[in-house]
């Protein structure tokens, strides 16, 4: 029974969502199975980029070599840990244990292990300006700490929605109902704290996609207390989101990229590189 349990367990934790595709080649329509990719670096390949390349209000992913890090990335078989935004002028916004804070970017880059950047497509200087204008609004205020604690049971369960060839509505409807029962309908204790303001606190990915909403460019229509950096990063173009976005986001760049367990290699192996350049 023991050893049903632990397999059963080591399943769901190793579940994948995927989601058949309809393609066209010589021979005509067929459909192909597409999995949910966790490494950050795009099947096209990695691009390398600096700090002068990014633009104000792009998405940074990352994660470090901090055992926080490795817990998060481990429970929920994702490569990210940590989702930020870059405001401009070499600063970046994020929301740590400390509260909501601003950085250098090349500390984030001295700090991470993986650092990707995406962009939305539409996202113009006036979506920027207003994304700058709440961050800076919010910086010293508390972390969600209630948020994460919340967040946990949901980052297990909803892996029983991930399983392979689970029909892409089905799994749709069933991550939304158990973020409902497990997440927004557990009571914030500091909604009946005077001295707290419960709406001014933010975990790492709950502040970009709010950051995005007070722009006026959501990206995505779900609560942005049940979202993820991994949720973030299954929203870009050419993955099997579990969070629909509203437009996918672009990929950018790698600020910096190492090879690991959960991520995958950072680089294409020689095949790879045969295959593209006879295309």
């Amino acid at each position: 029974m023991k050893k049903c349990l632990l397999l059963f367990s080591l399943f769901l934790l190793s579940a994948c969502a995927t989601q058949w595709q309809k393609i066209h080649d010589e021979t005509g329509y067929q459909y192909t199975l597409r999995f949910q990719n966790n490494n950050t670096v795009p099947n096209t390949g990695l691009i390398s980029i600096s700090p002068q390349q990014l633009q104000d209000g792009d998405i940074l992913l990352s994660a470090n070599r901090g055992l926080i890090s490795k817990s998060i990335r481990y429970l929920g078989t994702t490569s990210v840990s940590h989702a930020f935004i870059y405001l401009g002028d070499g600063q970046a916004a994020e929301a740590v244990g400390s509260g909501i804070r601003i950085l250098p970017i090349e500390e984030s880059i001295k700090e991470s292990s993986i650092l990707a950047v995406y962009r939305h497509p539409q996202l113009t200087p006036q979506h920027s300006s207003k994304i700058r204008q709440f961050v800076y609004r919010h910086v010293g205020n508390g972390y969600n700490h209630l948020g994460i604690v919340k967040q946990l049971p949901y980052t297990i369960s909803r892996k029983a929605c991930e399983l392979p060839v689970i029909p892409r509505h089905l799994r749709r409807f069933c991550l939304n109902t158990m973020a409902v029962m497990q997440i927004s309908v557990v009571p914030d204790v500091h909604r009946f704290n005077p001295l707290h303001n419960f709406n001014e606190r933010y975990f790492c990915s709950q502040l970009v996609i709010e950051a995005y909403n007070q722009a006026n460019l959501p990206l995505t229509h779900h609560n942005p207390e049940w979202i993820s950096p991994a949720d973030i990063l299954h929203m870009r173009e050419d993955d099997v989101p579990s969070i629909v976005p509203n437009v996918p986001l672009e990929y950018v760049g790698h600020l910096r990229c190492q090879d690991s367990l959960l991520h995958g290699l950072c680089h294409f192996n020689d095949q790879k590189m045969e295959e593209l350049s006879k295309n």
